[in-house]
């Protein structure tokens, strides 16, 4: 997890982030802020109302309180192998599944082939 303030830069791990949030609150965080770098700003500090508009106050908050100076955010909470996986029990085809993870269809065959 990265550090509080002083301006620690880092990332944000997918498990740090959950466990910090919970599910609900991590998977708007990556909604919004998934794979963008951000200088996470103090509760007080005028960029939160920016970043409470963005997330909602009570998850800035959070996001505030937990990680501090310039992070990145994880992109997705679930492994892209693991979302692959699942797509192709819910009968996607390799196409439409490359298609909706904004992936290239050779990625999901070689993952399919590795399952």
């Amino acid at each position: 997890m990265a550090g509080r303030r002083g301006g620690s830069r880092g990332w944000v791990s997918r498990e740090a982030l959950i466990r910090t949030l919970g599910q609900a609150d991590a998977a708007r965080v990556v909604e919004v802020l998934g794979g963008k770098r951000l200088d996470v700003p103090a509760a007080a500090d005028p960029a939160f109302s920016r970043l409470a508009t963005r997330l909602g106050e009570e998850i800035a908050r959070k996001v505030c309180a937990a990680f501090g100076g310039q992070v990145t955010f994880p992109r997705r909470l679930v492994p892209l192998d693991e979302e692959i996986g699942r797509l192709r029990r819910e009968m996607l085809t390799p196409t439409e599944i490359a298609r909706h993870l904004h992936c290239t269809e050779r990625y999901v065959y070689l993952v399919l082939s590795r399952q």
